[in-house]
């Protein structure tokens, strides 16, 4: 009889742990990053621009007010007006109100949620210098790039103000220090874009990403979603 009831035992807690194996994984799934909040008009509670929403959240919004969101699987922006938003996988269901879509041709926004999952929904890794083995006369290799962006002129959201570096790795130009006043920094909205083809180090304090730009990356902004760095 013992024996019986030890293997029930068992078996139980065995069914025990993948249910909450299974369970683990739902909201892990649940949680992960499906769109990317463009714009919103007035305020709608713990929802701001460059925040991620997850499938099977629910917003309200007031009559009139405007929501952008451009969705990462997809690659389509939303313009919603009013109503109740349940958030998709692909696409919003929105009842009481207005939506408008416009698919991007390509966005890397799976790419680049994934790169969101692996850094802790940080979009960034900090890097440590560790010794590296050099031949005389060789140039060392360059680093490999951990996101690339289809166009020139990326967003950087800052977790603080502060200077933002861009130093080009696969040539030898002077890099580009910038001052950002606020928590933002959009390149569509002045200066110089970056080169298609090239690597870039972009740092913001003790973070930095490595860049590349695709060879064929678009001079233009437009959503966000696509070009955001997230220091």
């Amino acid at each position: 009889m013992p024996i019986t009831i030890n293997a029930t035992l068992r078996t139980l807690t065995a069914a025990a742990t993948v249910a909450l194996g299974v369970m683990a994984a739902a909201q892990a799934a649940d949680t992960a990053p499906a769109a990317l909040v463009e714009d919103v008009t007035g305020t709608l509670p713990g929802v701001q621009p460059l925040d991620y929403l997850a499938a099977g959240q629910t917003l309200s919004l007031a009559p009139g007010q405007v929501l952008s969101i451009s969705y990462l699987a997809s690659c389509v922006t939303e313009t919603i007006t009013g109503g109740t938003v349940t958030v998709g996988a692909k696409e919003s269901t929105v009842n009481g109100g207005l939506v408008e879509r416009t698919a991007q041709p390509s966005c890397g926004g799976g790419k680049l949620a994934l790169a969101v999952n692996e850094a802790g929904k940080a979009g960034v890794t900090v890097f440590r210098s560790v010794p590296a083995i050099t031949v005389p006369g060789a140039k060392p290799p360059l680093p490999a790039a951990q996101v690339t962006l289809l166009k020139t002129r990326p967003v950087l959201a800052l977790s603080s103000p502060g200077p933002v570096t861009i130093e080009r790795l696969d040539e030898e130009t002077p890099p580009l220090t910038v001052e950002v006043a606020g928590s933002v920094l959009d390149m569509a909205k002045g200066g110089t874009g970056l080169v298609p083809g090239a690597l870039y180090r972009i740092s913001a304090g003790e973070k930095f990403l490595i860049v590349q730009i695709d060879p064929q990356a678009k001079d233009e902004g437009g959503p966000a979603l696509g070009r955001l760095l997230r220091f």
